[in-house]
């Protein structure tokens, strides 16, 4: 499942003349350009701060539960909450400068057993928060038991 972000936006300016008050409508509804520093800038806001208040996507949740992903979902069904493979704040969270993505990637150690992981959720909390990607795997895991991993990677793109 593919989800694209485009930033769109508009941009409007009007000049008043102070002494008449007379005004004049310099840009209506211009498209406008998202720079490579404005890129950089939401995917550090969007995945990669770990800062208090400006905290980005970089936690990673899993599920054995069968989801149908949809836009309006804000709850990852059946999140996995233990045995190693709980919520986790991500080890790698990189973009490359003036690029348009960003890889939020976690490898986790079963330390008990499961049945097939199906499904994965990216969030901006260690619990609850908000949830921005979600996504079914492919295939499922199949049996997993202690010491088995699972690295999950997730490459978002923001153009």
């Amino acid at each position: 499942m593919m989800s694209q972000f485009a930033s769109a936006g508009f941009c409007s300016a009007v000049v008043t003349k102070h002494k008449t008050g007379k005004q004049k409508v310099i840009a209506l509804f211009q498209h406008n350009l998202l720079t490579d520093a404005g890129k950089d800038w939401m995917h550090a806001q969007i995945y990669t701060n770990t800062s208090t208040g400006t905290r980005g996507a970089g936690f990673i949740a899993s599920t054995e539960s069968v989801i149908t992903p949809a836009v309006g979902n804000t709850t990852l069904t059946g999140e996995i909450v233990t045995n190693g493979l709980s919520r986790a704040d991500a080890v790698t969270k990189t973009h490359t400068a003036a690029s348009n993505s960003t890889l939020v990637e976690h490898t986790f150690t079963a330390t008990g057993s499961f049945t097939s992981v199906l499904a994965s959720a990216l969030f901006n909390a260690s619990s609850a928060g908000t949830m921005p990607h979600i996504a079914n795997f492919s295939t499922g895991s199949g049996t997993l038991v202690a010491n088995d991993t699972l690295k999950i990677s997730w490459t978002n793109n923001l153009s």
